[in-house]
């Protein structure tokens, strides 16, 4: 037994001669510290080597405090999806009781930054979020931990949150959207959330303005909610848009024409009554509107509800088109038809008294009683003649005849002119009803 004891020791010390001859060293196992390293390598490998991301960095009766803020860079509405982007930047900020050192120990260093993948993080998600295949909200950037265990991270965020819009008053609306944020999985016992600094608006000061929309008012609100499920309250952040659409360009594009509009279906019954131009220009005015009436489509979704007033009052524009195209229509018939039989006297005795002036017919008035004048005057001379000459009393007779559907004529006409006047006043008022009524 003791020459194999011998026998080993002498084995052993050839061993590791031949081991230090050959070059090799041996090296104590365990972490080394690489060359150069710094405090702040050092600091790192010490807060990080048995640190879980996964698990809240708190004694499960404790609470983590969340503190929140907002800040927004540019907003986008898009109609047709109602829905609303916000391009932010979200101040979140907590303390981690497993990220706390003595700068002492580390020349004084009192600041660490660490990627967000590193360290845990609350999951403060968006409720009413747009985007469901893509819940993750923010961009990857680091954060800063301080030596008493406070954790700021300010990442850009995008928004995309479901709004209900109302149309009713497009293109003079005003738009409120909502963006609650608050954590997915933890409850109000676990994670706690407040405003940052006691913020209640959001902070604008880096806004890039949006070229059709401007926000006129923000606000914060933190609110505690119950639901059925659970015992414990759900805490969130209540952000709460007020959108304004910046309309002068719709003005010249919209409400103009709308005067135009109107002016072109009332001059309409000004014209002649044996003018054809009529149909011509209610045409026109008709087509006008059909092509706003296209615009329309192209610029607004199509809703169920909330419909907007200035489509209404085109397409209500369309049809006071449709029926002064229809009285178009019979005045000229009126005006143009030879007509045998005389206007009755019951309608023809207003239209030639005080109500015709009133309806501005003196033109025609004065036409029609010259032309009766003069036929009568005729009548009489004529009907002198017939005593005297009984041979050419066939002759005569056919004059006369012929002579006296001129003021036949002229009647139907001054019924025509007061047909459109009437209208005309209808009209008018029926317009300034719809303008009234689409305006509120």
């Amino acid at each position: 037994m003791a020459n194999l004891l011998v026998l080993m020791s002498v084995v052993g010390v050839f061993c590791k001669h031949n081991f230090v001859h050959a070059g090799f060293t041996t090296t104590k196992l365990g972490p080394q510290p690489i060359w150069n390293s710094t405090h702040t390598d050092k600091l790192r490998q010490d807060l990080l080597l048995n640190y879980d991301k996964f698990a809240r960095p708190a004694q499960h009766y404790n609470v983590t405090t969340v503190r929140l803020g907002f800040t927004i860079r540019h907003i986008e509405l898009n109609e047709f999806k109602s829905s609303l982007t916000v391009y932010s930047w979200i101040n979140l900020s907590w303390n981690d009781e497993k990220l706390k050192w003595n700068s002492s120990n580390y020349g004084d260093l009192t600041a660490l930054n660490l990627a967000d993948h590193e360290i845990w993080q609350p999951d403060i998600f968006l409720y009413n979020s747009a985007t469901s295949t893509a819940i993750t909200h923010y961009g990857n950037v680091h954060c800063i931990v301080y030596e008493d265990g406070t954790v700021l991270w300010v990442p850009p965020a995008q928004f995309t949150v479901l709004c209900n819009l109302n149309l009713k008053y497009w293109p003079f609306d005003s738009q409120v959207c909502k963006l609650i944020l608050g954590s997915w999985t933890y409850n109000g016992d676990q994670i706690d959330i407040e405003l940052y600094k006691n913020q209640k608006e959001a902070d604008m000061d880096l806004l890039v303005e949006n070229n059709e929309w401007n926000i006129v008012k923000t606000s914060l609100t933190k609110n505690m909610k119950y639901y059925s499920c659970c015992e414990s309250p759900y805490p969130d952040v209540t952000i709460e848009l007020v959108l304004d659409r910046i309309s002068p360009s719709y003005k010249a594009l919209i409400v103009t024409p709308a005067f135009v509009i109107i002016i072109l279906i009332l001059i309409n019954f000004w014209l002649p009554p044996q003018a054809g131009e009529k149909i011509v220009l209610n045409g026109c005015t008709a087509v006008i509107i059909c092509l706003f009436m296209l615009y329309f489509t192209q610029k607004i979704p199509a809703m169920g509800t909330h419909t907007p007033l200035i489509v209404l009052f085109y397409s209500s524009c369309l049809y006071v088109v449709g029926f002064s195209m229809i009285a178009s229509v019979i005045v000229i018939w009126l005006s143009r038809t030879k007509h045998g039989s005389p206007l009755p006297w019951i309608i023809k005795h207003p239209l030639t008294g005080t109500f015709g002036k009133l309806l501005g017919l003196g033109t025609y008035i004065q036409q029609s009683s010259i032309t009766s004048h003069r036929i009568t005057a005729e009548e009489m001379r004529d009907h002198q003649v017939t005593d005297f000459e009984e041979n050419n009393s066939g002759d005569e007779h056919h004059i006369i005849k012929s002579s006296t559907k001129m003021p036949i004529q002229h009647d139907w006409i001054l019924l025509a002119a007061a047909i459109d006047r009437l209208s005309f006043c209808f009209f008018c008022f029926l317009l300034l009803i719809l303008t009234i009524v689409y305006s509120i």
